[in-house]
């Protein structure tokens, strides 16, 4: 079981994920400043322009707030759509310059999550990655029922921080992961509103409602 993280990001400007990066930076423009090493603290300048905006915290406001709407839990793009039977599964992936920042996508009262360590692997065989790649398993869970499962699959780093999430409402932040993948599995009956290929932004973005 990974034990979710007390400090989260709440309103911040910058996630906290970005502190201590936003603190390196400052403190080498500093540096470089004192020895008067100006073209290196124009690209220590440069760097710090890259890591805000790499961990901006953006405020989100969801297109419905309706109990049964399903909304994007992270920025990104749809890369594939499964539907099978009464489930649906979306993957979406994440680039570096995407809002890192992850959201619930749905109405739940709590959830469940685990961790796999493992490799950071990009070959296309999804086995593969399945069996050896490091994964964040998150499961929402709504009178004692699992209605959906995000599954987090960096493939930099393993920066992925899951939040202890006091109350389950939709479009709270979830969690942080910067470059990969998330895949979310829908296990209710559901219409979607979106298509492979589309670009969705977390806690925003309406990817359509249950059934």
């Amino acid at each position: 079981m990974n034990k979710p993280k007390n400090r989260q990001t709440t309103n911040q400007i910058i996630a906290k994920e970005g502190f201590k990066p936003t603190l390196l930076c400052l403190v080498l423009i500093l540096f470089f400043i004192l020895l008067d090493l100006y073209f290196f603290t124009l690209l220590a300048l440069a760097l710090l322009v890259f890591v805000i905006i790499s961990f901006r915290n953006t405020e989100r406001i969801p297109e419905s707030r309706n109990q049964n709407a399903i909304i994007s839990p992270c920025d990104g793009v749809i890369k594939d759509v499964f539907i099978n039977n009464d489930k649906t599964s979306l993957l979406i992936k994440i680039n570096i310059f995407d809002n890192g920042i992850f959201r619930i996508p749905m109405y739940i009262d709590r959830i469940e999550s685990i961790f796999k360590f493992g490799l950071f692997i990009k070959d296309n065989n999804k086995e593969l990655k399945e069996i050896l790649n490091t994964k964040h398993s998150i499961k929402g869970i709504k009178n004692n029922n699992i209605v959906f499962e995000i599954t987090l699959l960096p493939e930099f780093w393993n920066k992925v921080s899951i939040y202890e999430v006091d109350s389950a409402f939709i479009g709270d932040r979830l969690g942080f992961i910067k470059y990969g993948y998330l895949s979310l599995c829908i296990n209710k009956p559901s219409k979607l509103k979106i298509s492979r290929g589309d670009n969705v932004f977390a806690g925003e973005t309406l990817l359509g409602r249950l059934l």
